[in-house]
């Protein structure tokens, strides 16, 4: 039986503290039983009691805190997103683009991830006291209740520990998945919730009505963030190639959905407990006594603290954005000034016929323009060298009937522009990149 309807939303959290027994015992000894000293010491322990203190949390004012701070993180999440992809660059290593990411729901060192476990930690924790206090009145389907206490023990450690993308790539490369299953981790995840709603069904229709529509609704939100809009994500990332700004957008309402889902699981948990009128009781001791409440009303005015929230929050996000431009624009101005003596040589050689094509950024192999790009000039050209400067980001594609370059000359050119290290492609690796017989 779940119990009656309770008017009061709130369930007290009585938190009692003890002293250490050695005081007593000495106090007990050095202090006379009668008299003035025994007054004394019977004032003591009523001091000791009245230390102790009851806490009242209401369900809906911890639902509207939590949520809002999922909210919030989310913004800010796109937020920096968008300034990464768009201005600071989404690989900057720069120190405004590791604060940034601080903020990134799609990043596991992050704080939106770390508050995303203590939420599915908290729902655990919740679980795991209806489920005690079944087993404790002997009442049906406790087991159930246990068994969301472990599985919501795992979603917290797998949120901070990223477990199930650990099966992403295995499972890919397995079953070949693109497109709405990019991330392999969900051919497995869809049988799971299926099977998990199959083994619930009956445990959830014998819930009380408010508790039953609330569950639904968050494990619609849950499930719908972390199965289909992943889905969503996964066809966005397959079809830009990697991570771009819609991309990450889309991961980071997938992420929100997930908060807010938990959110309002706890909020359903605490309902639950009102109406069975089960107060949450912390103790140091066995022995229960009433003791007074402590409210924890805002003594700080709203406005002006959401205020100040804000103010930091524009503060902090314009302070990044310029230091990020500042520090973009210095490195693309050393690295358009460095290489001048080098491109002063590229040019030399153009003029004596050999064509030049310039590559941007860094010659990968692995990429696959980077590959067409020399595949084209060594159908025109026996001869294809590339270089490469990993300081200045900058290389060249230099073809021509014969080989232009040699070791020699590559280190006269090094000396010359003051240029330490480079990467040099002769023509045999060039053809062995692209698959031709040397």
């Amino acid at each position: 039986a779940d119990g009656p309807r309770k008017q009061r939303a709130f369930i007290p959290v009585q938190l009692k503290r003890r002293a250490e027994r050695t005081f007593f015992l000495a106090a007990a000894f050095l202090i006379p039983p009668n008299g003035e000293g025994g007054s004394s010491f019977r004032q003591v322990i009523a001091t000791h009691e009245n230390l102790s203190m009851s806490l009242t949390l209401k369900p809906r004012t911890i639902a509207i805190v939590l949520g809002s701070i999922a909210i919030l993180l989310a913004l800010q999440s796109i937020y920096a997103e968008y300034v990464l992809t768009n201005h600071l660059g989404i690989e900057s290593n720069t120190a405004p683009a590791r604060l940034l990411d601080l903020f990134s729901v799609n990043l596991e060192e992050s704080i939106p991830t770390w508050y995303s476990s203590i939420l599915l930690l908290l729902a655990a924790a919740l679980l795991l006291w209806v489920a005690l206090s079944k087993r404790q009145h002997q009442e049906p389907y406790r087991a159930h209740w246990f068994g969301l206490a472990l599985i919501f023990l795992y979603l917290s450690m797998d949120e901070g520990s990223a477990i199930h993308e650990s099966f992403s790539g295995p499972l890919q490369s397995a079953f070949g998945t693109s497109g709405f299953l990019e991330f392999g981790w969900l051919i497995l995840g869809v049988p799971l919730v299926l099977f998990f709603g199959i083994a619930y069904l009956r445990f959830w229709l014998k819930l009380p009505m408010p508790t039953r529509l609330l569950f639904a609704i968050a494990g619609a939100v849950y499930v719908g963030g972390a199965v289909v809009i992943e889905s969503l994500s996964a066809n966005q990332y397959s079809a830009d190639g990697g991570s771009s700004f819609l991309y990450l957008a889309i991961a980071t309402v997938e992420e929100l959905c997930e908060m807010l889902g938990v959110v309002i699981l706890i909020y359903a948990l605490l309902d639950y407990l009102v109406r069975r009128d089960e107060p949450l009781v912390l103790q140091t001791r066995a022995q229960q006594s009433e003791q007074p409440a402590v409210s924890l009303d805002w003594r700080i005015p709203r406005v002006a603290a959401f205020g100040a929230l804000a103010a930091a929050l524009l503060a902090f996000n314009v302070g990044m954005l310029v230091w990020g431009l500042a520090l973009r624009d210095a490195d693309d101005l050393q690295t358009a000034s460095a290489p001048y003596h080098f491109f002063i040589i590229v040019d030399q050689l153009a003029a004596e016929g050999v064509n030049i094509t310039h590559i941007s950024g860094m010659f990968n192999p692995a990429d696959a323009q980077s590959r067409r790009t020399v595949a084209a000039l060594r159908a025109e050209f026996p001869a294809v060298q590339v270089l490469s400067l990993p300081n200045r980001n900058a290389s060249v594609a230099i073809a021509s009937d014969a080989p232009v370059l040699t070791s020699e000359s590559i280190i006269d050119l090094m000396e010359w522009i003051d240029e330490t290290e480079y990467i040099f492609f002769d023509t045999d690796l060039i053809e062995e990149i692209i698959g031709l017989p040397a």
